[in-house]
């Protein structure tokens, strides 16, 4: 039901984006500064697939996170959440989901995470996580 759900919204911002008017997308890498380069000219894709590393809090409570460590297939994150009431630090190693780099999830799978598993959609300035059947958006504090 996750990986379902996660399809549909991630189907649904590719075809929003797709209906913005903008140019296609090309393909590219992310260079060692954590930005997303294009093929031919060696420049930024665009302001949402530059470097996604920074600091994100949560629009509606005290959670917050940081991602670090950006690589071409990952991220490195010091998530902040409530756990039992308290505000508890949690680090977790997340992976690219798609070839565009919008969608990363846990490493492993819901079985390895013990039922648990964090997908974070990235939007521009802001990150939606989802979890079980819950989810949650952060904006970015650091630009």
């Amino acid at each position: 039901m996750r990986k379902i759900l996660a399809t549909i919204l991630a189907a649904g911002m590719v075809l929003s984006l797709a209906s913005c008017g903008k140019e296609p997308e090309q393909s590219g890498e992310i260079n060692a500064s954590g930005s997303i380069l294009t093929e031919q000219s060696g420049e930024p894709r665009s302001s949402q697939q530059q470097s996604l590393e920074g600091e994100y809090k949560s629009n509606d409570t005290e959670e917050h996170f940081k991602i670090y460590n950006l690589t071409d297939t990952g991220f490195l994150v010091e998530f902040y959440h409530f756990e039992e009431g308290l505000l508890e630090k949690f680090d977790y190693e997340m992976e690219f989901d798609n070839a565009d780099k919008t969608v990363a999830s846990e490493k492993g799978s819901i079985d390895d995470n013990g039922g648990w598993e964090y997908t974070f959609y990235m939007g521009d300035g802001a990150i939606t996580v989802t979890w079980q059947q819950s989810s949650q958006v952060y904006t970015r504090v650091n630009v």
